[in-house]
């Protein structure tokens, strides 16, 4: 995986933060669940994956 850090929302800092993604599912859908760590509190959250970009968009 290219990307390993995410800018999200952290509940602890109530602030969008830069997170590292510890765990990516098998199938990585965005309905499945990743573990994200913040790198500001160093707080392990589960949230959902982004939801991918219709084709349209593009």
């Amino acid at each position: 995986m290219d990307q390993d850090f995410e800018y999200r929302w952290c509940k602890y800092c109530l602030a969008k933060t830069k997170q590292k993604i510890i765990f990516v599912p098998k199938i990585p859908t965005y309905k499945r669940r990743r573990q994200y760590k913040c790198t500001v509190c160093g707080t392990e959250t589960w949230l959902l994956g982004r939801r991918p970009s219709a084709e349209s968009v593009y």
